[in-house]
């Protein structure tokens, strides 16, 4: 009995302390580690509006940590089980926004095995040497950072790394004698993602090396065949230069291969002897040359294949295609691919292509072997020299889904016996083909969601035929064309719809409800818009409405002003009456205005400054700058054009910049000048002009301006033209103009400017004719001289003058007319458009190239 008890009071003490040994130190994590990662996250600020085009979600991980918490249960953060130590550390797409302190407190958890700090913003910060401390690193991870300088050599420190991630660091250089120590010490890293030298080769456990959109400018090292346990090779996206390493084609374990969009040279090789597992090959835009090797079509487990944007030449062999082969996707466009040639004459069959791109190849016949593949559902023969397109070609082809004929001098041939239609055909692309009329062959595909027949011949109405598209189709595009009529739209689910420059004759037509994207300009439509337009605004999707360049006539809607439009183009018309109110609700819409050239009367409506999606608020002259918040930063935007997103549709616009009047027909979102010219504008330029320093163009010139130039005006430090010609300023031009280093065009002339001409930098390329008409100046470039001796012109920086913002541009544009109509124009876009990662990289390295010139400056 005794034996029982001892073990029972046995089994409750082991039992007690084993409760209680959670309440010990050891199950919360130490707490100089809790504190120094608290450290770490307070020295950043937290800002996930920040764009990284390198992050699908960002998201503040440090919010979750309170300070006196188990550091192992904070999110991002991984202990070991046993001793609590910090081990793995993962603040990825974390809108951490800040310079890294090369004595950060990260430095100090040296247990740590695993850190990503991926996808956040450090601000061009140097990497720092302390990350050689954390040596018991397996995986680091600072892809996309923003980081820069050189690579520091204490990296070579962590040998027991098996990932290193430092790409998409654009500013990052990987010196040569640092990169041959991490070679030599890093000898079990596995995954690699950074720069490429020659030495690259030593890496022999290397599976996945990735070096995509990472600026890299050398030709491709012959080392890389050294690497036979790759399996991932993406080289796209870069400079690279010269020939293809041919030791890359003996690489027996590698799947995936891409050196696409970078300047190779040469040809493919007539032989291989590896690439037995190659499943995907992308060579596409580069400069290669030669024939398309046979070998290529024999890989036994090649499933895409891409070629185009070469100079491929000769003929393509299809002899050498085989059915047994698993290819899927095919590219050969734009290339001067002679022709497809086949000895026997068979047909051929490739049952898993489903996609066939054969663009821009010179090709003068429909390919034969193409009316073979039964399993096609996209093929692309545009921009060829076909002539004659016979319905009989798609009799085989039930399964497309997608053809693109576009650019090709067609002459559609109808059977009257032959029926062709392809049941799951949802888009075409039948633009610039010489088309003269709605064919059979068009009017019977009623399965068609996309057709863009624009660009053609097409005369007379929209007739019954075309009554069969209305179950599905929803972009239609009859754009320049000779239509002169049209009674109705049978297309009652149709959401864009251009119709624009034809021969369009009546009053207006208002689409259906559906319908978000309506162009119509350039035809001859007169009479009022309809009552019924203030339907097709009042739908829940935002509605772009282009009536622009007719005869339309009478007062605007005060419908148009509503929430749901977000670009509404009338200009050049004959309206009439005051404008009316805009943004009077709250989440509107409105991101373009234009109604220049019409006859509008009376004052600007006061609810134009609730549009803060143009960018302008209040009345001219002086207010009417404050509210630019738009122009007021030098911030990162992405490339797009202004227009519709998911469309084909840029607005246009006319403006006089560098003193030549330009239509812009495509717009960059961020095209950031202010027209104000050729009106009767009377009164001072406003300082407050200066604080709009991302402008690029200012035009102020033949108004009734007095006063001085305002100082401020030395704050635009984008400005590339400035036209102030044709004014009453009077005064001494200011010094602070000569800081403008991107000053291409100043035009002062025709004012009562006195005073010598500042000189230095940008002043002393211009010539006389900037100041002409301004008989008080003296100095360079003019003859009158100041009374002392003048310095010659100074060679400047050429760095100093290149414009590096021809492209990212906004506007604000008005323009009055004479008497009392006067025309107004404003625009603005802030639509942000999705792109390929590699156009993205791209646009924001250059960006902030550009940053950083300009607080060189400022």
């Amino acid at each position: 009995m005794k034996g029982w008890l001892l073990l029972l009071y046995f089994l409750l003490f082991f039992l007690f302390i084993t409760c209680n040994s959670s309440t010990l130190p050891l199950s919360s994590c130490p707490h100089d580690q809790s504190f120094a990662l608290t450290q770490f996250s307070n020295s950043f600020s937290i800002d996930c509006p920040f764009f990284n085009p390198w992050c699908t979600v960002s998201r503040a991980k440090t919010i979750s940590r309170k300070e006196g918490t188990n550091c192992c249960l904070w999110d991002g953060v991984k202990c070991d089980t046993e001793t609590r130590n910090v081990i793995a550390l993962d603040l990825s797409c974390s809108c951490l926004v800040g310079p890294f302190p090369s004595n950060s407190t990260l430095f100090l958890l040296r247990h740590l095995r695993q850190l990503n700090l991926a996808g956040n913003d450090f601000r061009f910060s140097p990497m720092a040497s302390q990350f050689g401390q954390l040596t018991n690193l397996t995986h680091l991870n600072i892809y996309g950072s923003l980081f820069q300088g050189n690579i520091p050599l204490e990296i070579s420190h962590l040998s027991k790394l098996l990932s290193l991630n430092l790409s998409k660091n654009y500013e990052l250089i990987f010196e040569g004698h640092v990169f041959e120590s991490v070679v030599k010490n890093l000898t079990q890293l596995r995954h690699l993602l950074l720069e490429l030298p020659d030495s690259i080769g030593n890496l022999r456990s290397l599976e996945i090396l990735d070096l995509s959109h990472s600026n890299l400018r050398w030709s491709t090292p012959v080392s890389l065949g050294n690497l036979t346990q790759l399996e991932y090779l993406d080289l796209s996206h870069n400079n690279l230069s010269g020939p293809i390493p041919w030791s890359v084609f003996n690489l027996t374990q590698v799947q995936f291969l891409d050196f696409s969009k970078n300047k190779l040279e040469g040809s493919l090789p007539s032989q291989v002897s590896g690439l037995s597992q190659l499943s995907i090959l992308l060579f596409d835009h580069n400069f290669l040359s030669g024939r398309v090797p046979t070998w290529l079509f024999s890989l036994p487990s090649l499933v895409k294949l891409r070629l185009n944007n070469n100079k491929l030449n000769g003929n393509f062999e299809l002899d050498k295609l085989s059915e047994r082969s698993k290819l899927e996707q095919l590219s050969l466009s734009d290339n001067a691919l002679s022709s497809f040639t086949s000895a026997s004459n068979a047909n051929y069959s490739l049952p898993n292509l489903v996609s066939l791109e054969l663009s821009s190849c010179s090709i003068s016949e429909f390919p034969n072997f193409v009316r073979n593949l039964e399993g096609l559902t996209y093929l692309d023969l545009s921009n060829n020299r076909i002539h004659v397109l016979e319905e009989d070609m798609f009799l085989k082809l039930k399964s497309l889904k997608t053809l693109d004929l576009h650019n090709s001098p067609l002459s559609v041939s109808d059977n009257s016996n032959l029926s062709v239609v392809l049941p799951h055909l949802d888009t075409l692309w039948l633009s610039s083909c010489n088309i003269t009329e709605f064919s059979n062959f068009l009017t019977m595909q009623e399965s068609l969601t996309y057709l863009d027949i624009s660009n053609n011949s097409i005369q007379g109405q929209i007739t019954q035929k075309e009554n069969n598209w209305k179950s599905y189709l929803q972009y239609l595009d009859l754009s320049n064309n000779f239509l002169t009529a049209l009674k109705y739209y049978p297309w009652k689910n149709i959401r864009f719809l251009k119709l624009g420059s034809n021969l369009l004759e009546g009053p207006l037509l208002v689409p259906p409800i559906s319908t978000t994207v309506f162009s119509i300009s350039k035809n001859r439509l007169n009479g009022e818009i309809p009552a019924s337009i203030c339907n097709l605004v009042d739908s829940e999707f935002g509605v772009l409405l282009d009536l622009a360049h007719n005869n339309l006539s009478g007062a605007i809607p005060k419908c148009l002003g509503l929430r749901n439009i977000f670009i509404l183009d009338l200009q050049m018309n004959r309206f009439h009456g005051n404008i009316p109110d805009f943004c009077v609700e709250e989440n509107h819409r409105l991101q373009t205005l234009n109604l220049n050239n019409n006859d509008f009367d009376g004052s600007l409506p006061k609810s134009l400054a609730n549009c803060v999606d143009l960018e302008f608020s209040g009345l001219m002259p002086t207010t009417y700058f404050t509210s630019f918040q738009g122009m007021m930063s030098l911030a990162d935007v992405q490339m797009g054009y202004i227009g519709a997103e998911d469309t084909y549709y840029r607005v246009s616009v006319a403006v006089t910049m560098k003193g030549v009047d330009i239509e812009l027909e495509k717009i960059l979102t961020v095209f950031e000048a202010i027209d104000m010219s050729s009106n009767k504008f009377e009164g001072t330029i406003p300082e407050t002009v200066g604080n709009l320093i991302s402008l690029q163009v200012l035009n102020f010139s033949h108004n009734h301006l007095t006063g001085h130039i305002p100082s401020s005006l030395g704050n635009l430090v984008a400005l590339e033209s400035l036209d102030l010609s044709c004014n009453e300023l009077v005064g001494e031009i200011p010094s602070e103009l000569t800081g403008l280093n991107f000053l291409e065009v100043l035009n002062l002339s025709e004012n009562q400017l006195v005073g010598p001409i500042p000189q230095g930098k940008q002043f002393n390329t211009f010539l006389n004719d900037s100041y002409a008409g301004n008989i008080g100046l003296c100095g360079f470039p003019v003859s009158k001289s100041c009374g002392r001796s003048e310095p010659p012109p100074a060679i400047f920086d050429e760095e100093e003058v290149d414009s590096a913002f021809g492209l990212d541009w906004k506007f604000v544009m008005m323009g009055y007319g004479c008497g009392m109509a006067f025309g107004f124009s404003a625009g603005y876009i802030m639509m942000t458009i999705r792109k390929p990662k590699w156009l993205v990289g791209m646009v924001q390295r250059v960006g902030n190239k550009i940053l950083k010139r300009f607080k060189k400056y400022r």
